[in-house]
């Protein structure tokens, strides 16, 4: 769920983006990811291949992972060179906030498990689908958590991608995850990951709050436009809201 590795490499050659469809599981072949390891402990990998899913695990991802004797990281075994330290992302559904900060919630969480906030690093983007991932919405986000603009992985295919320093955060989905797949337990309440995340993202964008204000109460309503989840009395609940003292 959450892997960091050192001078590894995934190798594109197999995949081809054009028609490629989101959520694949067999972009990574077998030969196409590795590294230079003095002991690749085989049984630990497949112990942890027990939960799959594209936006649950990075088993997929690593299950081929082998050791090779004759890599380095240099333009003789690279095309590209990831030279600072870099967050490999899967992501969930940009079009609205619910999906997407599932996201950056467990980035933020992973940033806390790594022990590293810096900025200094650069992200990719692993999208599996031909046209990209589109972030329109809430693209300004990843500037809390890197100075440089994410690498899409269609621009990666057919190269060679080697990582100095490589982190693989928890993912959206997982099991008993944050927040998609978050049981209720028992006991458990007040947690300050949801509060300093909120503080956090603020900060890093230099967003000013304004409020909450004394004695006032601030209500947001959201509204969706699909067909389920509609408001469908929006107009008079606002009405009504909207006169009431201290709203």
């Amino acid at each position: 769920r959450h892997c960091h590795g050192t001078n590894i490499f995934f190798n594109f050659k197999s995949w081809n983006p054009r028609n490629s469809k989101r959520y694949r599981e067999d972009v990574v072949q077998p030969g196409e990811v590795g590294g230079n390891c003095d002991e690749l402990r085989v049984d630990v990998l497949k112990r942890n291949l027990n939960e799959r899913g594209y936006l649950r695990s990075w088993a997929d991802e690593l299950k081929h992972f082998e050791s090779s004797p004759t890599f380095s990281i240099d333009y003789d075994h690279c095309d590209v060179i990831f030279e600072r330290p870099t967050i490999v992302m899967k992501l969930d559904a940009a079009v609205n906030m619910y999906h997407h900060f599932c996201d950056f919630v467990n980035l933020y969480a992973s940033q806390h498990i790594n022990g590293s906030f810096s900025r200094k690093l650069d992200v990719v983007w692993w999208d599996t689908f031909s046209g990209g991932f589109v972030d329109a919405l809430f693209g300004d986000t990843w500037k809390a958590f890197t100075d440089s603009k994410p690498v899409e992985l269609t621009a990666l295919a057919g190269r060679r991608v080697c990582f100095k320093n490589a982190l693989f955060p928890l993912l959206a989905r997982q099991r008993f995850g944050l927040y998609y797949n978050m049981p209720l337990e028992e006991g458990c309440s007040g947690s300050g990951l949801m509060h300093a995340f909120a503080h956090h993202i603020l900060y890093r964008l230099n967003i000013a709050q304004e409020g909450p204000l004394l004695d006032r109460v601030r209500l947001t309503i959201l509204t969706r436009s699909t067909h389920f989840r509609r408001i469908l009395n929006l107009d008079e609940v606002s009405h009504i809201l909207l006169p009431m003292i201290g709203m």
